[in-house]
């Protein structure tokens, strides 16, 4: 069969018996692939440091005659991000992503808007001057997968009725992760939680960068915010993200 090429980031690597590497790639032609690097681990000459995460790669692959495991015979780095692994901070924003879009992005999906997502966070994360640009940056990119999913919560208008954040008195985002919601689309008994002003204006903003964000102090709106978004990642993912909670743990304002 002949080979094949692709633009590729590499979502994880498993060593497989003393010789060999089963690497998982998010292909933005070829969407999410497994496949075999063969003495990947005993000979630098095919592979070099291209299997190493947070860069992008030019993969030659050779797809399987039965079953679905790849052959890996090539792979070149096509572009690396200086500057994403020289904090920690940066580091552990750019492990959960490529750690989120692994654990829910499927085979046989067309990845080519995850793929350039994906591609503009490690870009734009060495730009990030502090932890609160990298926590900002970090959530647009969970609202814009989740968006691809069509399971973005509802901020600027009410996820029923489509009224406009902006005429609403209170802003209640419902508990299931559907979004905003006005008092007329409450249905009686239906678990919300009331957000701050400021809060409402950060998820705006976080959204779609092009809003301003607040100026005020955001420690609290940003957990406020952080909760609205955690419940509509933690409706796609199916275990806890051990990156998710390293980067919690070291990026904080």
């Amino acid at each position: 069969m002949s080979s094949r090429h692709s633009p590729c980031f590499i979502l994880r690597t498993v060593d497989y018996g003393e010789r060999d590497v089963i690497v998982t790639l998010l292909g933005r032609d070829a969407g999410r692939f497994a496949a075999l690097a063969r003495s990947a681990r005993t000979s630098r000459k095919r592979f070099g440091g291209a299997l190493q995460p947070l860069r992008m790669v030019e993969a030659i692959y050779t797809p399987p005659s039965r079953g679905d495991l790849h052959t890996l015979q090539e792979l070149d780095v096509s572009e690396d991000y200086p500057g994403l692994e020289d904090r920690l901070e940066l580091l552990s924003a750019a492990s959960y992503a490529t750690e989120l879009v692994r654990e829910t992005w499927r085979e046989g999906e067309d990845a080519r808007a995850i793929f350039e997502l994906l591609r503009q966070l490690y870009a734009f994360l060495p730009r990030c001057e502090g932890n609160l640009d990298i926590l900002c940056l970090t959530h647009h990119f969970e609202l814009s997968l989740l968006n691809l999913y069509g399971l973005a919560p509802a901020i600027a208008h009410c996820a029923r009725c489509g009224a406009s954040a902006d005429t609403l008195p209170r802003a209640r985002f419902a508990r299931s992760g559907e979004g905003l919601l006005c008092e007329g689309c409450r249905h009686a008994g239906e678990a919300v939680g009331v957000v701050h002003p400021i809060t409402l204006q950060l998820l705006l903003h976080l959204e779609d960068p092009r809003n301003p964000r607040p100026s005020a102090e955001l420690e609290d709106a940003l957990a406020q915010a952080r909760r609205v978004i955690d419940t509509s990642v933690d409706s796609l993912v199916t275990r806890a993200l051990p990156a998710r909670e390293m980067l919690r743990s070291l990026v904080t304002i």
